[in-house]
């Protein structure tokens, strides 16, 4: 779920830096220092949260027998304090994904839910355009994201207008195929809401009630949930979008109908627990949440990107590590795999308005990592990983987000209307814009404003300024600054009024990918 819009457009003219080089495999020696110092890389961690104006962050390095470092740095609010520490309470955004499919895996395990086994087996209104995907997509081909349809159709519809879950399963049978079933990867966040769907649908229970009696309790994550009431418990960072390079407090987003693709909070200290528990098989302190064969099946790595399989990621990776040192990136089940200096690394990245997450471990290296941010970009957890993974597994220590620094500012400058190269007259005043406009995604209202109109969407209650672009193009700028600028271009109707507004994406991510015409109410 990470706000994947920053990275996709600056990260586009970067070149493509992985898997050019082989790395070579090597046998891993048992670590020389048992209990090495991090003081350098406390330092490293305090000096990139200044430059990339981080407010808060807690880390989490363990091994599979014990936590090696566990601390928390900067605040909870910028401007109001409140330390950081190993209990504090982050949104995880998309690495609650592997929590799902953990989740699965337990189920699995009980005989209540075949993860090979069709979807609409279980839930039998599901509908996919699709006709033989629809009869075979598998709970496994929606937690790998091989279900055929486009990368992140349906986004829009729950994180803009708060589609609940019955409306996403609902969704999916407007969404055209755009790729070959099990044949390419496209991230998508509604499949893991179906596929949730046929777990409550097995079980009577919900996602939430699923994923907390599965994993969260029997593990002892007692400061982690997937719903925000852990929020109002103390001790809990505050998200933080930039505008204008300076980080300001926003809401927490609510995660409703995707839940299962990353609505989990936690702390680092929780974090450390389950990532030891998957670099242990599946057990920890004698708890067994999955047997070991399991836990592989979740982590084994099913499908290598090619071509513009998250080339942001891709980009990511490649320009913080040398190139030659990261092979085979892929995914699994709600998990993502690399090869890093010859040893396999499960890991994912999260982000949710205002806060970023990073994970990885490898029990070949015996060295586990968890970042939690509550501002910065994506890079900045990322980074924090490679930097202390690399003098612990025997490499040279490394400035990693020195080659970062020349987009520093684009990637916290915050949202900005979009450039305009020809500035035409509007088409139509302002005020015959006014009215209520809807689709199958949601519905939302153009209301007249102070010096211009403004946009409010009726369920989330999401408001912004609507200002004219160019011809018949407006672009809306959210008062959250974490939510993006979104375009409409004007629809006429037959009789030459308004009919309608067509959506507009300015960054690359498909919020429009099911029926962009919003039509005006009459």
């Amino acid at each position: 779920m990470i706000h994947r819009r920053m990275l996709v457009r600056l990260f586009a003219g970067l070149p493509l830096l992985l898997g050019l080089v082989a790395s070579p495999a090597h046998a891993r020696e048992p670590a020389a220092e048992e209990t090495p110092s991090f003081a350098a890389f406390d330092a490293y961690v305090e000096a990139a949260m200044r430059t990339w104006r981080v407010p808060g962050m807690a880390i989490a390095i363990v091994r599979r027998d014990r936590v090696l470092h566990l601390r928390g740095y900067g605040v909870r609010e910028e401007g109001k304090g409140g330390a950081v520490d190993a209990d504090t309470v982050f949104a995880i955004g998309s690495n609650g994904k592997s929590f799902t499919a953990v989740t699965f895996g337990a189920l699995e395990e009980s005989g209540t839910i075949d993860l090979r086994s069709p979807i609409v087996n279980t839930l039998p209104r599901f509908r996919m355009q699709d006709p033989y995907a629809n009869d075979n997509v598998t709970f496994e081909d929606a937690l790998s994201h091989r279900s055929g349809l486009a990368t992140q159709s349906g986004l829009a519809a729950w994180y803009m207008f708060g589609a609940n879950v019955d409306e996403l399963v609902a969704s999916v049978a407007h969404m055209p195929p755009a790729r070959t079933f099990r044949a390419a990867f496209a991230y998508n966040n509604t499949m893991f809401a179906v596929a949730a769907a046929g777990a409550s649908a097995k079980t009577g229970l919900s996602y939430e009630e699923l994923v907390r009696t599965k994993v969260l309790q029997p593990l002892r994550m007692t400061r982690s949930s997937p719903t925000l009431d852990i929020t109002t418990r103390g001790n809990v960072a505050t998200p933080h979008a930039y505008v204008a390079g300076t980080p300001t407090p926003v809401p927490y987003h609510p995660v409703l109908g995707a839940s299962a693709a990353g609505s989990m909070n936690s702390t680092a200290r929780d974090m450390a627990r389950y990532v030891r528990m998957m670099m242990n098989g599946g057990s920890l302190d004698g708890v067994r949440i999955l047997r070991p064969e399991t836990a592989a099946r979740l982590q084994q790595l099913r499908h290598v990107f090619v071509d513009d399989e998250m080339m942001d990621i891709r980009q990511l990776i490649g320009a913080l590590e040398d190139p030659g040192r990261v092979t085979n990136l892929g995914y699994g089940l709600g998990l993502a795999s690399m090869t890093y200096d010859g040893a396999t690394y499960t890991l994912h990245g999260g982000g949710i308005d205002g806060m970023t997450s990073w994970m990885a471990w490898s029990p070949e290296d015996d060295i586990g990592f968890v970042a939690l941010t509550n501002g910065g970009n994506i890079a900045v957890p990322a980074a924090m990983m490679f930097k202390a993974v690399r003098p612990l597994i025997g490499l040279p220590d490394a400035d990693i987000l020195a080659r970062m620094e020349p987009l520093r500012k684009a990637l916290t400058a915050g949202p900005s209307l979009p450039e305009v190269r020809e500035r035409l007259p509007a088409i139509a005043p302002t005020p015959a814009l006014v009215g209520a406009y809807a689709n199958r995604l949601g519905a939302f209202h153009v209301m007249s404003g102070r010096g211009d109109a403004r946009v409010r969407i009726d369920r989330t209650g999401y408001e912004g300024a609507l200002s004219h672009l160019s011809g018949g193009r407006y672009a809306v700028m959210w008062d959250n600054p974490a939510l993006p600028v979104w375009g409409f271009d004007i629809e006429l109707a037959p009789d030459g009024s308004i009919g309608g507004l067509r959506g507009v994406a300015f960054d690359d991510i498909p919020w429009f990918a099911i029926d962009p015409v919003f039509t005006r109410q009459r």
